[in-house]
């Protein structure tokens, strides 16, 4: 998915946050974010770029963008190249896969969600019931896990501080966070937020194969850092001859930050996982960037009470709360 059919790749959804999201916004539609200049495809320096971004609004809630993709998947390797995230306080962007009429029994990957000040890129596994990692090994990935603590105790309410890996995939997992799910943290600064622009940006690639058992991702930032093999992956991707498109090979690749065993032989059937499409979206403040305000924005908590009145100021900060990309790039192996 890349330039001027980019969109064509994707139907807009129209109208509120979702309920579990809920965040302080108006997805528009494709003519209308047209008309506010949300979206554009520019060309600069013989490179296609896909512009996403929002506008403020007399009522608050910014307009933004939320696109869902045409296609389904069970399985494939899904690569975003970007140049600018949306970064800042209050602001939420996500790529990511679900079955959202589906959820949790169809699953969620976040491939990459960033909110407020992050600058750490995490992968996060959102599923039903009987999808656990506690007994990954850690030699088959460079990063970490997210941690678990001060869940309050379901009977006194009493937070818990017993410090806990969020390995349990499960959306309602006891000692996590409610939909924490298992998330896989890149110890690396500087590979999400504003951290990555100053760079000139990152690429972005998660493995979903069941086959080979395992959901793996990685992200390179600089550009420099991208593996050869990747880069000529996406640059070949549009040739309309087979024999001149070089695919994919992770195991050339390094060590990915997030490994997340799927399938048989783990604690996590692959069932967990399938029927996904893919989505594009800038959210901001709801259920993770505004119930983080306080945490991750004290300036601005000082002189806004809440993260949906620091975003209905229309602070400058949002004129960095938009997408640069480059490209989206799927790849799928003939089943064996």
């Amino acid at each position: 998915h890349e330039g001027s059919d980019f969109f064509e790749h994707y139907t807009f959804y129209e109208g509120q946050d979702t309920v579990g999201s809920d965040g302080y916004l108006m997805y528009v539609n494709q003519q209308s974010a047209l008309e506010l200049n949300l979206i554009n495809v520019t060309t600069e320096e013989d490179e296609t770029f896909v512009y996403m971004s929002s506008s403020p609004t007399d009522k608050g809630p910014r307009n933004s963008v939320r696109l869902e993709g045409k296609r389904r998947f069970d399985r494939g390797l899904f690569v975003i190249d970007v140049r600018h995230l949306p970064a800042g306080c209050g602001v939420w962007p996500a790529f990511w896969l679900t079955d959202e009429e589906n959820w949790p029994t169809n699953g969620e990957i976040d491939i990459v969600e960033s909110f407020n000040y992050q600058s750490h890129a995490r992968t996060a596994l959102h599923s039903a019931e009987g999808c656990v990692m506690d007994e990954v090994a850690d030699y088959l990935s460079s990063g970490g896990w997210d941690i678990a603590v001060g869940i309050p105790d379901p009977d006194t309410g009493e937070p818990d501080m017993t410090l806990r890996n969020a390995t349990n995939c499960f959306v309602y997992a006891p000692h996590q966070w409610t939909n924490q799910g298992c998330v896989a943290v890149d110890l690396g600064d500087g590979t999400l937020g504003n951290a990555v622009n100053d760079k000139g940006g990152a690429v972005y690639a998660l493995e979903w194969d069941p086959s080979k058992g395992h959901i793996r991702t990685w992200v390179f930032s600089p550009h420099s850092n991208v593996p050869e093999n990747l880069r000529q992956s996406m640059v070949t991707s549009r040739n309309e001859e087979q024999s001149e498109r070089v695919m994919p090979d992770p195991t050339t690749w390094s060590v990915p930050y997030g490994y997340f065993a799927i399938g048989e032989g783990t604690k996590c059937s692959a069932n967990h996982f399938k029927n996904m499409q893919l989505v594009l979206n800038l959210a901001f403040c709801g259920s993770v960037a505004g119930n983080r305000y306080q945490i991750d924005c004290p300036t601005q908590a000082q002189q806004f009470d809440t993260c949906n009145d620091w975003i209905a100021s229309v602070p400058e900060e949002m004129n960095e709360a938009y997408w640069k990309i480059r490209g989206v790039y799927i790849f799928e192996r003939e089943m064996q």
